[in-house]
Protein backbone atom coordinates (compact mmCIF):
# COMPACT_ATOMS: atom_id res chain seq x y z
CA UNK A 1 0.00 0.00 0.00
CA UNK A 2 1.28 3.47 -0.80
CA UNK A 3 0.61 6.44 1.48
CA UNK A 4 0.49 9.60 -0.60
CA UNK A 5 0.24 13.18 0.56
CA UNK A 6 -3.06 14.93 -0.15
CA UNK A 7 -2.66 18.62 0.54
CA UNK A 8 -5.56 21.05 0.81
CA UNK A 9 -4.91 24.76 1.29
CA UNK A 10 -7.03 26.12 4.10
CA UNK A 11 -6.18 29.76 4.66
CA UNK A 12 -3.47 32.35 4.13
CA UNK A 13 -0.62 32.46 6.61
CA UNK A 14 -1.12 35.13 9.27
CA UNK A 15 2.10 37.02 9.85
CA UNK A 16 0.76 39.13 12.69
CA UNK A 17 0.56 37.98 16.26
CA UNK A 18 -2.39 38.22 18.60
CA UNK A 19 -2.25 40.17 21.80
CA UNK A 20 0.35 38.80 24.17
CA UNK A 21 2.06 36.62 21.56
CA UNK A 22 5.07 38.73 20.63
CA UNK A 23 8.17 37.06 19.20
CA UNK A 24 11.51 37.42 20.95
CA UNK A 25 15.11 36.57 20.10
CA UNK A 26 16.76 34.74 22.97
CA UNK A 27 19.26 32.16 21.66
CA UNK A 28 22.74 32.17 20.18
CA UNK A 29 23.82 29.60 17.58
CA UNK A 30 27.49 28.99 16.91
CA UNK A 31 27.30 25.78 14.89
CA UNK A 32 24.12 26.01 12.78
CA UNK A 33 25.64 28.00 9.92
CA UNK A 34 26.46 25.76 6.96
CA UNK A 35 30.03 25.53 5.73
CA UNK A 36 30.57 27.66 2.62
CA UNK A 37 33.01 26.70 -0.11
CA UNK A 38 33.92 29.73 -2.23
CA UNK A 39 34.66 27.91 -5.45
CA UNK A 40 34.08 31.08 -7.46
CA UNK A 41 37.54 32.45 -6.56
CA UNK A 42 39.38 29.59 -8.21
CA UNK A 43 39.02 31.04 -11.69
CA UNK A 44 40.21 34.44 -10.50
CA UNK A 45 43.26 32.90 -8.82
CA UNK A 46 44.18 31.07 -12.03
CA UNK A 47 43.89 34.30 -14.01
CA UNK A 48 46.02 36.12 -11.46
CA UNK A 49 48.70 33.42 -11.81
CA UNK A 50 48.49 33.81 -15.58
CA UNK A 51 49.04 37.56 -15.22
CA UNK A 52 52.06 36.98 -12.94
CA UNK A 53 53.54 34.53 -15.44
CA UNK A 54 53.00 37.06 -18.24
CA UNK A 55 54.77 39.77 -16.23
CA UNK A 56 57.69 37.44 -15.47
CA UNK A 57 57.99 36.51 -19.16
CA UNK A 58 58.01 40.18 -20.14
CA UNK A 59 60.72 40.95 -17.60
CA UNK A 60 62.88 38.07 -18.88
CA UNK A 61 62.48 39.22 -22.48
CA UNK A 62 63.47 42.78 -21.56
CA UNK A 63 66.59 41.58 -19.71
CA UNK A 64 67.63 39.36 -22.62
CA UNK A 65 67.22 42.18 -25.12
CA UNK A 66 69.36 44.49 -22.96
CA UNK A 67 72.17 41.94 -22.49
CA UNK A 68 72.18 40.88 -26.16
CA UNK A 69 72.61 44.32 -27.72
CA UNK A 70 74.22 47.15 -25.75
CA UNK A 71 75.15 49.20 -28.86
CA UNK A 72 71.57 50.03 -29.92
CA UNK A 73 70.60 53.70 -30.18
CA UNK A 74 68.17 55.43 -27.86
CA UNK A 75 65.42 55.14 -30.52
CA UNK A 76 66.04 51.39 -30.74
CA UNK A 77 65.79 51.17 -26.96
CA UNK A 78 62.53 53.09 -27.10
CA UNK A 79 61.19 50.75 -29.77
CA UNK A 80 62.26 47.75 -27.71
CA UNK A 81 60.46 49.17 -24.69
CA UNK A 82 57.31 49.77 -26.74
CA UNK A 83 57.52 46.25 -28.12
CA UNK A 84 57.73 44.74 -24.62
CA UNK A 85 55.00 46.88 -23.03
CA UNK A 86 52.42 46.50 -25.78
CA UNK A 87 51.87 42.73 -25.30
CA UNK A 88 51.56 43.33 -21.54
CA UNK A 89 48.72 45.80 -22.11
CA UNK A 90 47.02 43.33 -24.44
CA UNK A 91 47.41 40.57 -21.85
CA UNK A 92 45.93 42.79 -19.14
CA UNK A 93 42.94 43.60 -21.32
CA UNK A 94 42.47 39.91 -22.07
CA UNK A 95 42.73 38.96 -18.40
CA UNK A 96 40.28 41.72 -17.48
CA UNK A 97 37.76 40.39 -19.98
CA UNK A 98 38.28 36.83 -18.70
CA UNK A 99 37.79 37.93 -15.08
CA UNK A 100 34.55 39.68 -16.03
CA UNK A 101 33.28 36.60 -17.87
CA UNK A 102 34.24 34.37 -14.92
CA UNK A 103 32.45 36.59 -12.42
CA UNK A 104 29.33 36.65 -14.59
CA UNK A 105 29.40 32.86 -14.81
CA UNK A 106 29.90 32.46 -11.06
CA UNK A 107 27.08 34.93 -10.38
CA UNK A 108 24.69 32.93 -12.53
CA UNK A 109 25.84 29.71 -10.83
CA UNK A 110 25.31 31.26 -7.38
CA UNK A 111 21.78 32.35 -8.32
CA UNK A 112 21.02 28.80 -9.42
CA UNK A 113 22.39 27.40 -6.16
CA UNK A 114 20.25 29.84 -4.16
CA UNK A 115 17.16 28.78 -6.09
CA UNK A 116 17.88 25.11 -5.31
CA UNK A 117 18.51 25.88 -1.63
CA UNK A 118 15.21 27.75 -1.34
CA UNK A 119 13.43 24.71 -2.78
CA UNK A 120 14.40 22.44 0.13
CA UNK A 121 11.46 21.93 2.51
CA UNK A 122 11.85 22.46 6.23
CA UNK A 123 10.68 18.88 6.82
CA UNK A 124 10.14 16.06 4.34
CA UNK A 125 9.37 12.35 4.25
CA UNK A 126 11.05 10.59 1.33
CA UNK A 127 9.52 7.14 0.73
CA UNK A 128 9.26 6.47 4.46
CA UNK A 129 8.22 3.03 5.63
CA UNK A 130 7.93 1.56 9.13
CA UNK A 131 7.44 -2.14 9.89
CA UNK A 132 6.27 -3.82 13.07
CA UNK A 133 9.38 -5.44 14.56
CA UNK A 134 7.57 -8.60 15.61
CA UNK A 135 5.06 -9.20 12.82
CA UNK A 136 6.91 -7.27 10.06
CA UNK A 137 3.58 -5.71 9.13
CA UNK A 138 3.78 -2.39 7.29
CA UNK A 139 2.58 0.36 9.63
CA UNK A 140 3.49 3.04 7.09
CA UNK A 141 4.73 2.35 3.59
CA UNK A 142 6.21 4.69 0.95
CA UNK A 143 5.04 7.80 2.80
CA UNK A 144 6.12 11.00 1.04
CA UNK A 145 5.29 14.55 2.14
CA UNK A 146 6.91 17.96 2.46
CA UNK A 147 6.34 20.90 4.78
CA UNK A 148 7.70 24.36 3.97
CA UNK A 149 8.92 27.17 6.21
CA UNK A 150 6.40 29.88 7.13
CA UNK A 151 3.49 27.44 6.72
CA UNK A 152 1.28 25.55 9.15
CA UNK A 153 0.03 22.04 8.39
CA UNK A 154 -2.74 19.90 9.78
CA UNK A 155 -1.95 16.21 9.24
CA UNK A 156 -5.15 14.18 9.40
CA UNK A 157 -4.89 10.63 10.72
CA UNK A 158 -7.45 7.89 11.29
CA UNK A 159 -9.10 8.25 14.70
CA UNK A 160 -9.44 4.46 14.97
CA UNK A 161 -5.77 3.61 14.38
CA UNK A 162 -3.68 4.75 17.33
CA UNK A 163 -0.66 2.73 16.21
CA UNK A 164 -0.30 4.63 12.92
CA UNK A 165 -1.02 7.91 14.70
CA UNK A 166 1.63 7.38 17.38
CA UNK A 167 4.16 6.05 14.88
CA UNK A 168 3.73 9.14 12.72
CA UNK A 169 4.30 11.47 15.68
CA UNK A 170 7.40 9.47 16.66
CA UNK A 171 8.76 9.85 13.10
CA UNK A 172 8.05 13.60 13.00
CA UNK A 173 9.81 14.22 16.32
CA UNK A 174 12.76 11.90 15.71
CA UNK A 175 11.96 9.38 18.45
CA UNK A 176 11.70 6.68 15.78
CA UNK A 177 13.77 6.19 12.64
CA UNK A 178 12.09 4.68 9.57
CA UNK A 179 12.70 1.13 8.38
CA UNK A 180 12.91 2.46 4.82
CA UNK A 181 13.30 5.90 3.32
CA UNK A 182 14.41 9.13 4.98
CA UNK A 183 13.04 11.87 7.19
CA UNK A 184 14.79 15.14 6.31
CA UNK A 185 15.05 18.65 7.64
CA UNK A 186 16.22 20.75 4.69
CA UNK A 187 19.07 18.58 3.33
CA UNK A 188 19.94 16.74 6.56
CA UNK A 189 18.57 13.33 7.45
CA UNK A 190 17.25 12.85 10.97
CA UNK A 191 19.46 9.76 11.14
CA UNK A 192 22.55 12.00 10.88
CA UNK A 193 21.57 14.16 13.85
CA UNK A 194 22.06 13.37 17.52
CA UNK A 195 18.97 13.39 19.78
CA UNK A 196 20.27 16.56 21.44
CA UNK A 197 20.72 18.34 18.11
CA UNK A 198 17.36 17.10 16.85
CA UNK A 199 15.06 17.75 19.80
CA UNK A 200 17.25 20.27 21.60
CA UNK A 201 17.75 22.55 18.60
CA UNK A 202 15.71 21.64 15.52
CA UNK A 203 12.30 20.44 16.80
CA UNK A 204 9.95 21.65 19.51
CA UNK A 205 7.39 18.99 20.43
CA UNK A 206 4.01 19.12 22.16
CA UNK A 207 3.15 15.50 22.86
CA UNK A 208 -0.39 14.38 23.66
CA UNK A 209 0.62 12.06 26.49
CA UNK A 210 3.24 14.11 28.36
CA UNK A 211 3.31 17.69 27.07
CA UNK A 212 4.58 18.95 30.45
CA UNK A 213 5.95 17.71 33.76
CA UNK A 214 2.95 18.10 36.02
CA UNK A 215 4.94 18.15 39.28
CA UNK A 216 6.94 21.19 38.16
CA UNK A 217 5.80 24.79 37.99
CA UNK A 218 5.15 26.51 34.68
CA UNK A 219 8.49 28.34 34.83
CA UNK A 220 10.42 25.25 35.94
CA UNK A 221 9.11 23.29 32.95
CA UNK A 222 10.75 25.84 30.64
CA UNK A 223 13.93 26.09 32.71
CA UNK A 224 14.28 22.29 32.72
CA UNK A 225 13.91 22.18 28.92
CA UNK A 226 16.39 24.99 28.28
CA UNK A 227 18.97 23.53 30.68
CA UNK A 228 18.74 20.15 28.97
CA UNK A 229 19.10 21.62 25.46
CA UNK A 230 22.71 22.75 25.89
CA UNK A 231 21.96 25.96 23.99
CA UNK A 232 23.41 29.39 24.74
CA UNK A 233 20.96 32.11 25.73
CA UNK A 234 21.21 35.88 25.59
CA UNK A 235 19.83 36.26 29.13
CA UNK A 236 19.79 34.13 32.28
CA UNK A 237 17.52 31.15 31.68
CA UNK A 238 14.98 32.07 34.43
CA UNK A 239 14.58 35.49 32.82
CA UNK A 240 14.08 33.92 29.39
CA UNK A 241 11.45 31.61 30.90
CA UNK A 242 9.45 34.59 32.19
CA UNK A 243 9.78 36.35 28.82
CA UNK A 244 8.46 33.28 27.01
CA UNK A 245 5.49 32.90 29.34
CA UNK A 246 4.52 36.53 28.80
CA UNK A 247 4.96 36.06 25.04
CA UNK A 248 2.34 33.29 24.98
CA UNK A 249 -0.12 35.28 27.10
CA UNK A 250 0.40 33.32 30.34
CA UNK A 251 -0.85 35.64 33.09
CA UNK A 252 -3.14 35.17 36.05
CA UNK A 253 -6.66 36.04 34.86
CA UNK A 254 -7.42 37.56 38.27
CA UNK A 255 -4.59 40.06 37.73
CA UNK A 256 -5.21 40.67 34.02
CA UNK A 257 -6.39 44.28 34.48
CA UNK A 258 -3.36 45.09 36.61
CA UNK A 259 -1.08 43.25 34.19
CA UNK A 260 -2.25 45.41 31.32
CA UNK A 261 -1.62 48.64 33.19
CA UNK A 262 2.19 48.54 33.22
CA UNK A 263 5.05 46.35 32.10
CA UNK A 264 6.35 45.93 35.65
CA UNK A 265 2.95 44.81 36.88
CA UNK A 266 2.70 42.35 33.98
CA UNK A 267 6.08 40.89 34.86
CA UNK A 268 5.10 40.51 38.52
CA UNK A 269 1.77 38.90 37.64
CA UNK A 270 3.44 36.46 35.26
CA UNK A 271 6.18 35.59 37.76
CA UNK A 272 3.64 34.85 40.50
CA UNK A 273 1.47 32.74 38.22
CA UNK A 274 4.54 30.96 36.82
CA UNK A 275 5.21 29.40 40.23
CA UNK A 276 1.92 27.47 40.01
CA UNK A 277 2.40 23.77 39.46
CA UNK A 278 1.19 22.55 36.10
CA UNK A 279 -1.26 20.09 37.70
CA UNK A 280 -3.06 23.08 39.26
CA UNK A 281 -3.43 25.06 36.01
CA UNK A 282 -6.56 25.12 33.89
CA UNK A 283 -6.45 23.51 30.45
CA UNK A 284 -5.86 26.74 28.51
CA UNK A 285 -2.98 27.92 30.68
CA UNK A 286 -1.40 24.44 30.57
CA UNK A 287 -1.63 24.58 26.77
CA UNK A 288 0.04 28.00 26.75
CA UNK A 289 2.89 26.63 28.86
CA UNK A 290 3.22 23.68 26.45
CA UNK A 291 3.60 26.10 23.53
CA UNK A 292 6.17 28.14 25.48
CA UNK A 293 8.10 24.98 26.26
CA UNK A 294 8.04 23.94 22.59
CA UNK A 295 9.59 27.24 21.46
CA UNK A 296 11.97 27.54 24.43
CA UNK A 297 14.94 26.25 22.41
CA UNK A 298 14.05 28.37 19.34
CA UNK A 299 13.38 25.38 17.03
CA UNK A 300 12.85 25.40 13.27
CA UNK A 301 9.89 23.00 13.47
CA UNK A 302 7.04 22.74 15.98
CA UNK A 303 5.18 19.40 16.08
CA UNK A 304 1.99 19.33 18.14
CA UNK A 305 0.06 16.10 18.71
CA UNK A 306 -3.66 16.82 19.33
CA UNK A 307 -2.90 20.12 21.13
CA UNK A 308 -6.60 21.00 21.44
CA UNK A 309 -7.99 17.63 22.59
CA UNK A 310 -8.80 18.89 26.10
CA UNK A 311 -10.18 22.28 24.99
CA UNK A 312 -13.57 23.55 23.88
CA UNK A 313 -14.14 25.34 20.58
CA UNK A 314 -13.10 28.90 21.51
CA UNK A 315 -10.13 27.81 23.60
CA UNK A 316 -9.02 25.43 20.86
CA UNK A 317 -9.02 28.29 18.35
CA UNK A 318 -7.00 30.42 20.79
CA UNK A 319 -4.27 27.78 21.08
CA UNK A 320 -4.18 27.09 17.32
CA UNK A 321 -3.82 30.84 16.69
CA UNK A 322 -1.03 30.91 19.27
CA UNK A 323 0.77 28.09 17.46
CA UNK A 324 0.41 29.85 14.10
CA UNK A 325 1.78 33.03 15.67
CA UNK A 326 5.09 31.17 16.14
CA UNK A 327 5.63 30.81 12.37
CA UNK A 328 7.52 34.09 12.12
CA UNK A 329 10.11 35.51 14.52
CA UNK A 330 12.64 38.30 14.15
CA UNK A 331 15.33 35.79 13.18
CA UNK A 332 13.66 32.88 11.37
CA UNK A 333 10.64 31.36 9.68
CA UNK A 334 9.31 28.19 11.27
CA UNK A 335 7.10 25.28 10.24
CA UNK A 336 4.16 24.29 12.45
CA UNK A 337 2.73 20.76 12.15
CA UNK A 338 -0.40 19.66 14.00
CA UNK A 339 -1.23 15.94 13.97
CA UNK A 340 -4.95 15.43 14.58
CA UNK A 341 -7.90 13.17 13.88
CA UNK A 342 -10.27 16.18 13.83
CA UNK A 343 -10.89 17.65 10.35
CA UNK A 344 -12.12 20.91 11.90
CA UNK A 345 -8.80 21.40 13.67
CA UNK A 346 -6.82 20.63 10.50
CA UNK A 347 -8.96 23.08 8.51
CA UNK A 348 -7.81 26.00 10.70
CA UNK A 349 -4.22 25.63 9.49
CA UNK A 350 -2.71 26.76 6.20
CA UNK A 351 -2.74 23.33 4.57
CA UNK A 352 -4.23 19.92 5.28
CA UNK A 353 -2.37 16.66 4.60
CA UNK A 354 -4.87 13.80 4.69
CA UNK A 355 -3.24 10.46 5.57
CA UNK A 356 -6.42 8.59 6.52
Amino acid sequence: MTDEQTTTPAKDADETTDGGTTSIAYTIDYDDAPAISIDGTSGIEELAEELDDSADTTADDTTAATDGDTTDTTDDAGNATAATTSPTADDAASVSASVSATLDKESRHSDADDAVFRAYPMLAFDGVGVDDRKTHEHIWDDLTLRCEASRSYGILVDSDDDRRHNTLVALLTGFLMPTRGRVLTKTTSFADLSPLELRGHRIGAILAMWPLRRELSAADNLIYTMDASGRNFLKPIPVVAQDLLRAVGFTDSADSDTADSADDSAAIATADHARTRVRDLDAVDASRVAVARAIATDPDIIVADEPTAALDGDDATTILDLLCAQLHTDTKARTVIVVTADPQVAAQLDETIDLR
